[in-house]
């Protein structure tokens, strides 16, 4: 694949500068003299330069800088790429209607899931809905062919199996989301838009900005996926994390009503049966509200050192959960400190959502660019880590330092550079020994940022709340969409960081999952090779249970070793077929009735040519699964909500 280069498409680039509570949209006009290759744009204010590299392997990089030469400050919003002959230009090859969008979501909860044309990407109908879910700068549009992605996409043929993959590059300082707008009329264009997000960052006179990388490559889905990957880790000199976190986490079977006799309970009976585990990770409700997190609920008065010590000596990681950037409406945080909580351009507390769990129900952002909070936070983190002794900290609801609608104390930043600068401050608290976890957090803010990232909406002990479909999002609670995304963002999983699915209960009681979906998740999870966490009350299972656990932690730590691929991703909301190559193969139904999936073992990454000596075994049974002609696996009729675990003995895995 040669070069891509904008000189030579239909390209009008616009950028949005602010002007006090309005915005001004600003054509950038071609530089005459530009060489090829050497994009240059200018604007009443603004200068674009850029610059297109090739990539070893084929593919392109483009190198942008915006300067100011204005004589006075500017405010930046919005730097946008429309190709009006995009589709000709990007996938002129491709029919439209064979063509399918990656949609990779905002944070860690967003909706992650590939759609057709004829499939319409819903916008929940509540703003704060919404706002904890999604991106209120890039909400789904509603309109069936009107796509937008964050941070990277594959559009691909689905006939020929050739697709395009765009995406964005170090330092990850802006947000960048992709958009494809399919017109099947000819009163509209069908274009192509690449745009960065600036929030409102200010720009000084002659300042110049370095802006995130455009990759642009074409190929094999998967392939575009790995290289990708790859070449975010190297120029964000990530390293490969050495081994899995396996872990015990309080919230699924304790909620915000534990207490340290529970706790230590549950360290007690996981020593005991020498499960394989490292942290035990206390979660929400040991802190008296959220935003608080210095003031312990009566139950932990006095007693988060010795906790952390008693955990530490029965030979495993203390860990903690902290929503380091929200406060809820009753924290005395907020009672003392309104002047902490990000507010509109207009003096407006910002509410992000509503957590039923928490009391005051509603919760707040808080500005990460006051100085003030900022001593506050790092205060916190050291007394957690230093003084406490928790080594592992899962920081949660990280949107919250990054609202769309904050007017910051620090104008100078972008709104993901706020955000980073807040992870930064508690990466230089922690210290680099300590492990961090992001839970929703925008994705591109956490690259170089966190050890783990939740990759997915939080599980449940049930398929689906049925109030998801009155709300219209994906990212509702429960097995299903937490176990779609899994799926979907696999290949971030050691590349990025080491994916966390979300906790894995084994349970039998006290949930309403049917068998069927409880294999699923697990049967997932255990695919994913990603973070191990269990999230039960491991005093109320049985032998039987505790083995099966110990069995799960064997198979994660198996496919921990190998890459975990979703091979039809872009066929389908939820992949059907999950392989890794560490030599296991999933086949799930997570349709509302029965169905037969087969596969060709010649169609799965990395297995052409070498399919011959397989000989497919179910992991839970034991038994060998026949195959068709030597090929091809066929699973009969499997009931709703399944799923069928293989291994894949005999195939020589890269």
């Amino acid at each position: 694949m040669r070069a891509i280069l904008w000189d030579e498409l239909e390209l009008r680039p616009t950028i949005q500068i602010k002007l006090g509570t309005r915005r001004r949209l600003d054509p950038l006009r071609p530089v005459e003299g530009s060489r090829p290759g050497r994009p240059r744009y200018r604007g009443q204010e603004v200068e674009l330069e850029g610059r297109w590299e090739e990539l070893d392997g084929g593919g392109s990089l483009l190198r942008l800088r915006l300067v100011n030469r204005a004589s006075e400050s500017i405010r930046v919003t919005r730097l946008t790429f429309p190709t009006e002959n995009g589709l000709a230009a990007f996938i002129g090859d491709f029919r439209p209607e064979k063509i399918s969008f990656m949609r990779n979501g905002y944070q860690s909860w967003s909706t992650a899931r590939s759609y057709r044309l004829r499939e319409k990407p819903l916008r929940p109908w509540l703003l704060l809905v919404s706002s904890a879910s999604s991106n209120l700068a890039n909400l789904p549009s509603n309109h069936p062919g009107i796509l937008s992605s964050e941070m990277y996409s594959v559009i691909t043929d689905a006939e020929r199996g050739q697709s395009f993959l765009v995406g964005q590059g170090a330092p990850f300082n802006q947000f960048l989301y992709i958009k494809l707008n399919l017109y099947r009329g000819r009163k509209r264009t069908s274009h192509f838009e690449l745009q960065y997000d600036f929030g409102r960052r200010m720009i000084e006179p002659g300042e110049r900005i370095e802006l995130d990388r455009i990759v642009m490559m074409k190929g094999e889905t998967h392939a575009l996926m790995a290289r990708y990957f790859a070449l975010v880790k190297s120029e964000m000199r990530l390293r490969r994390p050495g081994k899995n976190v396996r872990g015990w986490c309080t919230w699924y079977s304790y909620h915000n009503r534990i207490t340290p006799e529970a706790i230590l309970r549950n360290v007690e009976i996981i020593a005991s049966r020498k499960l394989d585990i490292d942290v035990i990770q206390i979660d929400d409700g040991y802190q008296r509200h959220v935003g608080d997190w210095l003031d312990p609920a009566d139950p932990f008065k006095g007693r988060m050192r010795e906790l952390a010590d008693r955990i530490r000596e029965a030979g495993y990681r203390p860990g903690i959960w902290i929503a380091p950037f929200a406060a809820s409406l009753t924290s005395d945080l907020l009672r003392h400190h309104p002047d902490y909580v990000s507010r509109t351009e207009r003096g407006k507390p910002i509410v992000c959502g509503y957590a039923p769990f928490w009391r005051g129900r509603l919760y707040y952002g808080l500005d990460i660019t006051n100085p003030r909070f900022a001593e506050y936070i790092r205060r916190v983190i050291r007394t957690i880590v230093r003084e406490w002794g928790f080594t592992y900290l899962k920081c949660d609801f990280l949107f919250t330092g990054a609202l769309r609608e904050s007017d910051p104390r620090d104008i100078g930043r972008s709104r993901a550079e706020i955000l980073r600068e807040g992870m930064r401050m508690i990466r230089e608290e922690a210290g680099a020994g300590v492990t961090i976890v992001g839970c929703g957090m925008p994705l591109s803010t956490g690259i170089g940022a966190v050890d783990a990232m939740r990759i997915g909406p939080d599980t449940g002990p049930f398929w689906i709340k049925r109030v998801g479909r009155l709300l219209r999002t994906g990212a509702m609670v429960g097995v299903r969409n937490s176990m779609r995304n899994v799926m979907v963002r696999s290949a971030m999983n050691k590349n990025l960081w080491l994916n966390d699915p979300d906790c894995l209960m084994v349970r039998k009681a006290r949930t309403s999952l049917s068998p069927e979906e409880r294999m699923s998740q697990i049967n997932a999870i255990i695919l994913s090779g990603g973070a191990l966490v269990f999230s039960d009350d491991f005093s109320s299972l049985s032998a039987d249970a505790m083995e099966e656990a110990a069995k799960i932690g064997r198979l994660s730590n198996a496919c921990f070793r190998g890459t975990a691929v979703a091979v039809d991703l872009m066929e389908r909301e939820i992949p059907q077929i999950f392989y890794n190559t560490a030599g296991f193969l999933g086949l799930f139904n997570p349709t509302e009735r029965r169905q037969t999936i087969e596969v060709r073992l010649e169609t799965l990454p990395w297995a052409k040519g070498r399919y011959a000596h397989i000989v497919p075994y179910d992991v839970w049974s034991g038994r060998p699964y026949p195959l068709r002609d030597g090929s091809t696996l066929v699973a009969h009729r499997m009931p709703r909500h399944s799923s069928i675990l293989l291994t894949l003995r005999g195939m020589p895995f890269p």
